[in-house]
């Protein structure tokens, strides 16, 4: 790729993607609307590359899905080659916006799929003990809002696989507060098994504590590796928190059944309608810090807050939750994880660079929650910064690279090397890239 001395403040106009906030100098070279054309036509041409087909006895551990599904990498590039939960969201995002519809509906239907066999989407295929951050209602969402004129019959099964699915989330991962938590379905044997060998080799867990401390921690960090992954929000304790995110999303979850239980005469209409109006007076109650203008995880153990702020205290914006007023301070307080190459997952923390999802890293859907989030309550200048530095940052990494990556750090602008670094990526790095893309030129 061509290199050019960098200018400074530039603007997506006149042919020039500009940035500002104060990192422009130290990328030292223009990002031109000519260089972001080239990622997308990357991305356009590369998107067949992540399509894959199980041919029988074929699927990851042991699972042939039915229908062709997007993996996260691109085959022979990456080693994450299987479907996945909540990374498929923000990979349809690309996939609806590059003509792509038919394969966002197969990966829709691979889901309902799992969910039919397992009763809920496991955080990818071939896993029993543990779902993930619940995005398929918003898939479904997106899906018709594309197509509008889908079949009934579509939107029937959709309705009906994710009032499955929601009925898991009630009934395997409720808390005493009326709020939902992750967690995890796994035995004892197998919860020291995953401390000894996940715990040891990613976090330096020590091996040499009793096995009855091994099963509890074990079990908490499968229960984190549904949320996000291992991370400093829950404290190694995640079964004892209610999660933003995660009830954030089942609100969404509530309020579309509602809606479908009128469009197909379900009589739990206003069961859902209820469920809906008493999560949001939890979330206030529970999950939102006046003071401190954010939203919180909260131990219902303790019964206090947790101390991190994290960029899943923005899920209550982009699901329109939250009040103007709520949202004016969360983004007074914005600048706890913004820096000049981006919003990091989490505000600067001890420890926090044990993790990669913790400061400073910056994870592409979390990179869209914030700019979605922003954009749902009128802060649209702060939402076009946010989206410049990802499409900057992203498009010099594959200036250098010639790939797009998992993740990159919000000091630098370079990849993050956190626990095991960083993959070449298509997936959430090319749907949150094309998405951005459309914003900014909207």
């Amino acid at each position: 790729m061509k290199r050019r001395e960098f200018i400074k403040n530039t603007l997506l106009t006149g042919g020039l993607l500009i940035t500002n906030y104060g990192f422009a100098n130290s990328l030292r070279k223009v990002i031109s609307s000519g260089d972001v054309e080239e990622v997308l036509t990357y991305i356009q041409s590369n998107w067949k590359r992540s399509i894959y087909q199980d041919q029988p006895g074929k699927g990851f551990l042991g699972i042939d899905l039915p229908y062709p599904y997007t993996s996260p990498s691109i085959k022979g590039e990456g080693h994450f080659t299987f479907f996945f939960y909540w990374d498929t969201y923000f990979t349809n995002l690309g996939l609806l916006r590059n003509g792509f519809e038919e394969q966002a509906k197969n990966n829709i239907k691979n889901m309902l799929w799992l969910i039919q066999e397992q009763g809920y989407m496991p955080n990818h295929v071939g896993l029993f003990n543990r779902s993930q951050t619940p995005y398929l209602q918003m898939m479904v969402n997106d899906y018709f809002n594309q197509v509008p004129d889908e079949s009934e019959v579509f939107y029937k099964e959709c309705a009906e696989g994710l009032r499955k699915e929601y009925q898991f989330w009630m009934t395997a991962r409720y808390s005493t507060t009326g709020l939902n938590r992750f967690g995890h379905h796994e035995n004892a044997e197998e919860c020291i098994k995953f401390y000894n060998t996940v715990g040891n080799r990613r976090l330096n867990l020590p091996l040499d504590v009793p096995d009855e401390e091994k099963v509890i921690i074990g079990g908490n960090l499968i229960a984190e590796a549904e949320s996000w992954d291992f991370c400093q929000r829950y404290s190694q304790r995640a079964t004892e928190f209610n999660a933003v995110d995660l009830n954030a999303l089942l609100w969404g979850y509530e309020n579309f059944l509602y809606t479908a239980s009128n469009k197909l005469n379900w009589y739990l209409k206003d069961f859902y309608k209820e469920r809906a109006q008493k999560r949001r007076d939890l979330i206030n109650k529970y999950l939102w810090n006046d003071t401190l203008g954010w939203f919180f995880d909260y131990d219902f153990v303790k019964k206090e807050q947790s101390k991190v702020y994290s960029v899943s205290g923005l899920q209550p914006l982009f699901m329109g939750i939250a009040s103007k007023e709520q949202a004016e301070k969360v983004l007074k307080n914005l600048h706890l994880l913004e820096r000049d190459y981006g919003i990091a997952t989490t505000n600067e923390h001890p420890g926090c660079r044990d993790f990669q999802w913790a400061y400073p890293v910056v994870w592409p859907p979390m990179v869209y929650l914030t700019v979605k989030s922003l954009d749902n309550y009128g802060f649209k200048e702060d939402a076009r910064r946010i989206a410049k530095k990802f499409i900057d940052v992203n498009t010099a990494l594959f200036n250098e690279h010639g790939k797009l990556f998992e993740k990159t750090n919000a000091e630098t602008g370079k990849l993050s090397n956190a626990e095991y670094g960083s993959a070449p990526m298509m997936g959430w790095t090319a749907g949150v890239f094309v998405t951005l893309v459309e914003f900014l030129k909207s």
